[in-house]
C-alpha cells in the first residue's frame, strides 16, 4: 500500500535503528570528550535527551523493566555529564541581566565554584554499551506506525495538560515536567517530520524549551544565598525577568497546543 504524502515513515525497524545510530554516536561523544570537553559533552547530553524522548515512542515494544533498566542508565550519563553546567549557566545569567538592569559591578555577587572534573569515560561507556545491549535486546522493530503515533499523541496529551497547570501554578515542580515534556515533544517531532504541521511544532516546542529552561535558571538562582539577601536588587530583577518570560512561555505554550488531545490523536491517525 502506497504511504500518504503525510505518513511519518517511521516504522518500527527504523525507529530501532535510530536508536542504535544514537547510541553508537553518544559513545563516539564521549570518545572526543578528552579533546573537546565542552562541546563533547553538551552533544552528549543533547543526544541523551533525544534517547529518552524517542524511547517514549517506542514503550510499547519494551518490557517494563528493560524500560525502567535504559531510563536509569540515560541519567546517570546525563548526571555524570552535568558537571559545572550550573555555574557556568548561572555566571553567564548574571552578566546578562547586569547588563540589562544597568547594575553596577559592586552588586555582582560571585558564586563559590565546585572544581570540575570530566567523568571517567570507561564510566560513561559502560552505561552507553548497557543502553545498546537492552535496545538490541528489544522487539522495537515489530511496533507499527500507529502505535509510535500513540505514544507521541500521549505525550502531546502529557504536556497539555502540564501546560493548563502552570498556567494556575508557579511550582517548580510542574514547571520542570513541562519542560522536560516539551523537550520529548521537540526530539519526537524532528523524528516525525514528514508528518503534516511538524515543522510549526518543532520551532515551537524547541522556544519554549528554550524559555522554560531560562526560567528555571532564574529560579535556581533566586535560590542562592547571595542573591536573596535583604535589599539586595537581584531579587527584584530576578523576579521581574521572571514574570516576563512568565508571559512569553504561557502564550506560546497555548500556540504550541493549541489542538485538543483527542483532535491532535485524529489529525496523526489521519496522516498514515
Amino acid at each position: 500500500m502506497k504511504q500518504s504524502c503525510d505518513s511519518t515513515g517511521l516504522s518500527g525497524r527504523k525507529l530501532k535503528h535510530l536508536l542504535q545510530q544514537l547510541c553508537e554516536r553518544a559513545q563516539d561523544d564521549v570518545r572526543r570528550i578528552a579533546v573537546q570537553e565542552e562541546t563533547a559533552t553538551h552533544q552528549l547530553r543533547v543526544r541523551v535527551k533525544k534517547l529518552l524522548a524517542l524511547l517514549r515512542l517506542a514503550q510499547a515494544g519494551i518490557e517494563e523493566q528493560t524500560l525502567l533498566a535504559m531510563r536509569q542508565h540515560l541519567r546517570s550519563v546525563k548526571n555524570a555529564c552535568a558537571g559545572n553546567r550550573d555555574h557556568v549557566v548561572q555566571s553567564k545569567l548574571i552578566d546578562k541581566l547586569t547588563r540589562r538592569f544597568y547594575l553596577a559591578p559592586k552588586h555582582r555577587p560571585q558564586i563559590m565554584g565546585v572544581p570540575h572534573q570530566a567523568p571517567p569515560a570507561s564510566y560513561l561507556h559502560h552505561q552507553l554499551y548497557a543502553v545498546g545491549q537492552l535496545i538490541n535486546s528489544t522487539c522495537i522493530e515489530a511496533l507499527a506506525e500507529e502505535q509510535i503515533l500513540a505514544e507521541h499523541a500521549r505525550c502531546y496529551r502529557k504536556g497539555r495538560q502540564l501546560m493548563k497547570q502552570a498556567c494556575e501554578t508557579t511550582d517548580k515542580r510542574t514547571l520542570h515536567h513541562w519542560r522536560h515534556r516539551v523537550k520529548d515533544l521537540y526530539f519526537q517531532s524532528l523524528a516525525l517530520s514528514p508528518l503534516r504541521g511538524s515543522e510549526r511544532r518543532i520551532k515551537r516546542a524547541q522556544r519554549l524549551g528554550q524559555l522554560l529552561g531560562r526560567d528555571q535558571d532564574l529560579s535556581n538562582l533566586a535560590n542562592e544565598p547571595a542573591f536573596a539577601m535583604r535589599r539586595s536588587p537581584w531579587v527584584q530583577v530576578i523576579h521581574e525577568h521572571r514574570e516576563n518570560l512568565r508571559k512569553r512561555y504561557l502564550s506560546l505554550g497555548h500556540k504550541l497546543y493549541t489542538s485538543l488531545s483527542s483532535r491532535f490523536s485524529s489529525k496523526l491517525r489521519h496522516s498514515l
